[in-house]
């Protein structure tokens, strides 16, 4: 109770004059993905979590970053941009002004970079985007316990995500599994919500096929050095529609 829907943001050098494509959709999917986690909620249920919340409650932030240093991912790795961030940044919002103010970190190195609460905003999942996690070399996910009194994070479990990289996490309507994209493995996964919010060992995992894309665009601009990042399927993002009957998902 008391806590909003996370705001996500990379992180990253704007000095770099070099930025791949894979990260500039990183930036606009989450960019993106602010406008529906940020909540545009009905003003019943709204009036419903501000009584329980009550006037003192703070209202808290989780900004999910790639790490600085990055561990975890391998040495040879240039698809991601460098982090500037900590692990998951917590911010505490004015209610009146919404400035934010620091409320401090749970440090993570493996780039939580993109985060999503349960409806009842009491729990917190991470997508942590690295790819060395056991034989399969896949990537992880992580529950989080939210404080009600300071919106102060605890780890629950930490499970693999079923695939390399994952860069996206979504929880299904029904509030019993969460999806996952995993960009480096290719892959989406099915992962179950048990009760106490812990995560369970995925019991699906679709891996994308089909014909790769050009490696530069065939029409770019003069002076364009955008690469298309076709080298290989990269599960982008997966959501569930409302009645939780279907799944979507992008494929870069």
């Amino acid at each position: 109770a008391g806590t909003m829907r996370p705001t996500m943001a990379s992180h990253t050098d704007s000095t770099t004059p070099d930025v791949s494509r894979r990260s500039f959709l990183k930036t606009a999917v989450a960019a993106a993905a602010t406008a529906p986690l940020a909540g545009v909620l009905d003003a019943q249920e709204g009036a419903t979590r501000a009584q329980q919340a009550g006037a003192g409650a703070p209202l808290m932030a989780y900004v999910g970053t790639f790490s600085s240093p990055l561990r975890d991912v391998l040495p040879t790795q240039v698809d991601l941009p460098p982090g500037n961030g900590r692990g998951i940044h917590i911010f505490e919002v004015h209610r009146e002004t919404g400035a934010l103010t620091a409320r401090g970190t749970f440090d993570l190195g493996t780039s939580p970079s993109c985060l999503a609460l349960n409806r009842a905003r009491t729990r917190l999942y991470s997508s942590n985007e690295t790819d060395r996690v056991g034989e399969g070399k896949h990537g992880t996910v992580t529950a989080f316990a939210i404080g009600g009194a300071d919106g102060r994070l605890s780890e629950l479990n930490t499970v693999p995500s079923g695939g390399a990289g994952p860069t996206y996490v979504s929880v299904h309507p029904s509030g019993k599994f969460l999806l996952v994209a995993n960009y480096f493995g290719g892959s989406v996964a099915v992962l179950p919500i048990l009760g106490d919010g812990r995560l369970g060992p995925a019991t699906d995992v679709k891996e994308d096929a089909g014909t790769i894309g050009p490696r530069r665009a065939a029409n770019a601009p003069p002076g364009s050095f955008a690469f298309s990042g076709h080298d290989r399927t990269h599960a982008h993002m997966i959501e569930a529609d409302a009645s939780g009957r279907f799944v979507v998902h992008v494929d870069l």
